[in-house]
């Protein structure tokens, strides 16, 4: 059964539309999402290509299983080269959008060039053309959807960027109707580099297959979602309620990260959110529905209306920034949504402006007389649509905290937390060594939501000596086993993001990372003989592939580590991880064992071999 459908490849410049089969070897190979995106960069992308020109490519690529039966087959995987980071840019996103494009025929989109004027890009059943856009320029993703969907009439899914992207802050978003955000590492600013403002899609009917397999692993596939333990946590609040438990782990990045505990985080948590809450929403065909729509009824902020942010900007919005307002923080993250810049990226260049402010080393005179005091929503507000239009000081910010602090200079890259130009995301890595690796050697840059190593949190001591050799890496304080555990983490992570399934159902709610249901499912929709042990070699496959071309473009072992702040500053908070600081060196050197790769974080001739990607090597 080919489940695989069409490459189509645009041309802003010349206004050229190609459409081609997609070969199924590649599929065999990579399976969709991330890992088409992957090959794809790799064979177009080189060390001068400008993330902001017009030679550099945007790649949406559905997961193989994307828009099918398989429960929770929402996501989409867009890459192009970062323009925040310079390396590879990778973000995955849920919502409708991907499913739509599916239903359209297209398992991957690419576009290259740059448009003479701001253009939609129109993609309606086997018809695509190109819509002036001029009237969009300058609109919030909001309205833009609002307007597009006005024009366009039903069943039209769109993703979008907003002022932010238009204006090339470098970590822009793309929004997939209002509130879905492929987030992370600026590809809204290489949409708007390409005079992008939206790519709108209409398909056509889908049909369900009437196999008897394919409905019998689809049912087992989602029952064991819903039967899941953490199944009812998740269905109510996502992964909002952890504050408060992330806090009493010692785990909370506060205030910049100099502390470790918020005293405002049960305000924060989802528990508290929930009375925001208006009713729950779901991607496309999935079971547990963790998103919500919320509604602020009265006070400074009443008549706010969108949807409840996941724990990574709340924490990047809340404790990180020393706010403890829940309506302040609700309307801040949607307003980075409106704005479409990423709310984990800003959230960070805030709070490391407020640590230099709060140190002297910015003075209101730098900021434009914001006054960028901790938990200061007002102050954050204005800056953010500062950074989102580059206007005086928000213009500096919009670089993101590793080309600000170059910028500001006076001892400022000391707080700036990032890994390879990318800021890191809610938790302190001195408190969990499987989190600070992740950190650092994740092929985007510091980030958890492409690792995901959650064994380290939850599995027992026998887990940890079957998986990984020693029950010490379960253990969050040691670093015994940790390169391992990541290399699974990853592994898994990339199979998921390849497969178009969301690592929320599948790893937060279930906590699988043994692939089998994945290769069930897999093989019932797609006909392949297919187990688990074959997409764990995938998954390695695209981890190597992404590492090559961070490496073609110029990334080193230097980049795989962590700002001095986590290596050489003890936790001075009282609690479970007071004392503790991170063995990158160690860390990062087990992990390239545990890859196959040399002491210098090459893959080597042997384990490309063994991946079918010689030809890569040089």
């Amino acid at each position: 059964m080919n489940l695989v459908g069409k490459l189509l490849t645009v041309d802003l410049t010349t206004e050229e539309i190609e459409r081609a089969d997609f070969p199924e070897v590649l599929a065999r190979r990579f399976l969709g999402g991330r890992g088409i995106n992957a090959w794809l960069l790799a064979e177009h992308i080189g060390p001068g290509t400008d993330p902001l020109g017009p030679e550099n490519i945007l790649v949406l690529s559905c997961g193989l299983l994307t828009g099918t039966e398989a429960p929770s087959s929402s996501r989409l995987h867009i890459g192009a080269r970062s323009p925040l980071t310079g390396l590879l840019g990778s973000s995955n996103v849920g919502g409708h959008f991907g499913a739509e494009l599916r239903a359209a025929g297209v398992q991957t989109l690419l576009i290259r060039g740059r448009a003479r004027h701001p253009v939609t890009l129109w993609i309606d059943g086997d018809r695509v053309e190109f819509r002036d856009a001029t009237h969009l320029w300058g609109l919030d993703s909001r309205t833009a959807v609002e307007s597009l969907q006005a024009e366009l009439g039903k069943g039209v899914r769109l993703a979008v960027i907003g002022v932010g992207g238009e204006n090339l802050v470098c970590y822009a978003c793309i929004m997939t109707g209002t509130r879905h955000a492929a987030g992370r590492t600026g590809l809204g600013a290489v949409m708007g580099a390409k005079n992008l403002k939206a790519i709108a899609v209409r398909g056509g009917k889908r049909r369900s297959r009437r196999d008897e397999n394919v409905r019998r692993q689809v049912r087992k596939y989602a029952e064991n979602i819903r039967t899941s333990p953490r199944y009812e946590t998740y269905a109510r609040f996502s992964n909002s309620a952890y504050v408060g438990s992330d806090n009493a782990l010692g785990i909370l990045s506060t205030r910049n990260y100099q502390h470790v505990h918020f005293e405002g985080a049960e305000r924060i948590d989802g528990q508290r959110l929930i009375e925001y809450v208006t009713h729950p929403c779901s991607c496309y065909h999935c079971p547990v529905h963790c998103k919500a729509k919320i509604e602020i009824p009265k006070g400074r902020y009443g008549g706010t209306r969108g949807e409840r942010p996941d724990i990574e900007p709340i924490i990047n919005l809340g404790s990180k920034c020393g706010l403890d307002d829940p309506e302040a923080l609700l309307y801040l993250y949607n307003l980075a949504g409106d704005l479409g810049i990423d709310a984990v990226s800003t959230g960070g260049v805030l709070a490391f402006a407020m640590e230099l402010y709060e140190r002297g080393i910015l003075s209101p005179e730098d900021t434009d007389g914001v006054e960028l005091t901790w938990g200061n929503a007002e102050a954050m507000e204005a800056m953010m649509k500062r950074i989102a239009r580059r206007e005086g000081f928000g213009a500096v910010l919009a670089e993101g905290v590793r080309r600000a602090a170059q910028i500001i200079g006076q001892g400022a890259e000391a707080y700036a937390y990032h890994s390879k130009g990318l800021e890191l995301t809610g938790y302190d890595p001195r408190g969990a060594m499987g989190t600070a690796l992740g950190y650092a050697v994740s092929t985007r840059g510091g980030d958890y939501a492409s690792v995901y190593v959650l064994a380290e949190y939850r599995w027992s001591a026998e887990e940890g000596r079957e998986r990984f050799g020693t029950e010490k890496s379960v253990d969050r304080f040691s670093i015994e086993g940790k390169g391992q555990m990541v290399r699974q983490a990853m592994t898994v992570s990339a199979v998921l993001d390849a497969l178009g399934i969301c690592k929320m159902a599948v790893l937060s709610v279930v906590g699988d990372y043994s692939l089998e249901n994945e290769a069930a499912l897999t093989a019932a929709l797609t006909g392949w003989d297919v187990n688990a042990g074959e997409l764990a070699l995938i998954g390695e496959r695209i981890i190597n592939l992404e590492k090559l071309f961070n490496l073609r473009l110029g990334a080193g072992r230097e980049d795989d580590d962590l700002p001095d702040h986590f290596t050489e500053e003890r936790v001075s908070d009282p609690g479970p991880t007071q004392g503790m600081t991170v063995e990158i060196h160690q860390l990062v050197g087990d992990f390239y064992a545990a890859m196959g790769w040399d002491e210098d974080g090459n893959p080597t001739p042997e384990k490309l071999k063994a991946l079918d990607l010689e030809s890569l090597a040089e």
